[in-house]
């Protein structure tokens, strides 16, 4: 599925099922997952980022990209994170 960033409005192809993601061209990182998960994402955005908590100046931005599709009948979002240039 095609779906933009909400960082450089580039299209970018994600597989369409709960978990995928993957990377735009300007180092935005985009996740599929559901609702009732969705506070685990910014743990997940770090890790994938590469983004160190610990060191001062490694935060990420994340944005909520909204409803996609559903899945047994619970919502699938689409988040993203960047970290900050």
């Amino acid at each position: 599925m095609i779906k933009r960033c909400p960082f450089c409005h580039s299209d970018m192809d994600i597989p369409q099922n709960t978990g995928g993601g993957g990377y735009c061209k300007c180092g935005a990182y985009g996740h599929l997952t559901l609702l009732s998960d969705s506070g685990a994402f910014a743990e997940r955005a770090k890790m994938a980022l590469g983004a160190d908590a610990a060191q001062r100046g490694q935060r990420i931005e994340m944005v909520d990209g909204g409803t996609v599709f559903e899945e047994k009948g619970e919502p699938v979002i689409i988040q993203w994170a960047k970290k900050p240039q």
